[in-house]
């Protein structure tokens, strides 16, 4: 029951961070029309904070281990809170930015430190359900954060919508102020952990595939809905379609969770895979329709397809690597995914605003088909080493 206390408290904590990242998302157009800026600089928040968090953790990797994860944790939450809280009041471009650069100096440290903990909870026989309740947790934060933002547009004062994000991060602190033991030590087995190796594995590996099977995702993704407030602008229901789309993250939720079981009913990973992979270009297509409900179908799946991708292969990354590389290998995985935000937020809106949206929805479908193939050739291989 411990263990399961736990999961949550970090599960929460992956909320939290997950709300200072995608916060500003839906802000990009809102920002473009405060500061009398163009898209590319309007969607800047959040491409300063994918490309922090692409190199960041690997260049932090060696400070956050097991032994230091959750003092970390709980010592970034409190600077970003006070952080966020500053950029409520900040009326100038320069402040409001500023602050936002420190904020995302931060979450390098914090959304590592998180993983490690959660895969690494000292009386936990179940790995594959500690990491579903951060990934779910981050889902929660991600639409949290995003739906406050829609919220705050509609404010004379629009920066306010900081403070919640303040609130939500002491919220996480005073969750754990009694911090979840963690330990670098193997685990019982059970039915959630697969036993891991003894020696560290090579990482010239078909499975690191999912590194850039993840990020090229993740791009596709981030592109869709940096742009869409571009697109549908905040005018004739378009915030309202906003909340919508952006709600819809939150079948990410169930496909977290439900990850362990869809997997078993898939009759293996490698399956399972690609039909999340199918559902992520269904879901592309969607989009690519343009009407209200397709639009927002659309948006479901290609949320669900991700996450389910998400959820499934940090737990087949951890369980093909030694519990030694676990600190490495959850960096690597932080930086892929952002490496895959950072294009979808910077050079797709570049493109967007250069070539057009027809153009962006080509490219997507292009880059959402290497992404699958990339995955399920990394879960095929992870499938026939564990057979080994």
């Amino acid at each position: 029951m411990t263990a399961f206390r736990d999961a949550l408290k970090l599960g929460a904590a992956g909320a939290a961070a997950a709300a200072c990242i995608y916060y500003p998302q839906p802000l990009a157009a809102r920002l473009e029309q405060a500061f009398d800026t163009t898209p590319f600089w309007g969607a800047m928040p959040m491409t300063l904070a994918f490309i922090v968090l692409t190199s960041g953790p690997l260049l932090f990797g060696r400070l956050i281990t097991v032994a230091r994860a959750m003092r970390i944790v709980i010592v970034t939450e409190v600077l970003l809170a006070a952080l966020f809280a500053a950029q409520a009041f900040a009326s100038s471009p320069g402040l409001w930015f500023a602050l936002r650069g420190l904020q995302v100096l931060l979450l390098p440290l914090l959304i590592p430190a998180v993983i490690t903990g959660a895969s690494n909870l000292r009386d936990s026989d179940n790995r594959a359900r500690d990491l579903a309740f951060y990934t779910a947790g981050t889902i929660v934060g991600g639409v949290a954060g995003r739906l406050l933002a829609v919220a705050s547009i509609a404010l004379a004062h629009w920066q306010l919508g900081s403070l919640t994000i303040a609130a939500l991060l002491l919220a996480s602190v005073a969750l754990l102020r009694r911090p979840p033991v963690v330990t670098d030590e193997l685990a019982p087995a059970g039915t959630g952990n697969a036993p891991a190796p003894a020696t560290p594995r090579s990482w010239m590996d078909p499975v690191t595939l999912s590194y850039p099977g993840l990020a090229l995702a993740f791009a596709v993704l981030t592109t869709i809905l940096t742009c869409l407030p571009f697109e549908v602008g905040y005018e004739r229901g378009g915030t309202l379609m906003l909340a919508v789309v952006y709600g819809g993250y939150a079948v990410g939720i169930v496909t977290s969770l439900g990850a362990p079981a869809i997997t078993r009913i898939s009759r293996g990973l490698p399956r399972a895979t690609l039909a999340a992979g199918a559902l992520f270009t269904l879901g592309l297509a969607g989009v690519i329709h343009g009407a209200f409900a397709a639009l927002a179908i659309g948006v479901v799946l290609m949320c669900a397809g991700m996450v389910f991708q998400q959820a499934t292969q940090i737990v087949m990354l951890n369980a093909h690597f030694a519990r030694s590389q676990s600190g490495t290998v959850n960096a690597l995985f932080v930086a892929a995914v952002f490496a895959g935000g950072t294009l979808g937020s910077s050079a797709m809106v570049w493109l967007y605003g250069a070539l057009g949206w027809t153009v962006v929805l080509i490219v997507c479908v292009l880059l959402a088909v290497i992404a699958g193939a990339c995955m399920t050739i990394a879960a095929r291989s992870q499938a026939r080493a564990a057979s080994a």
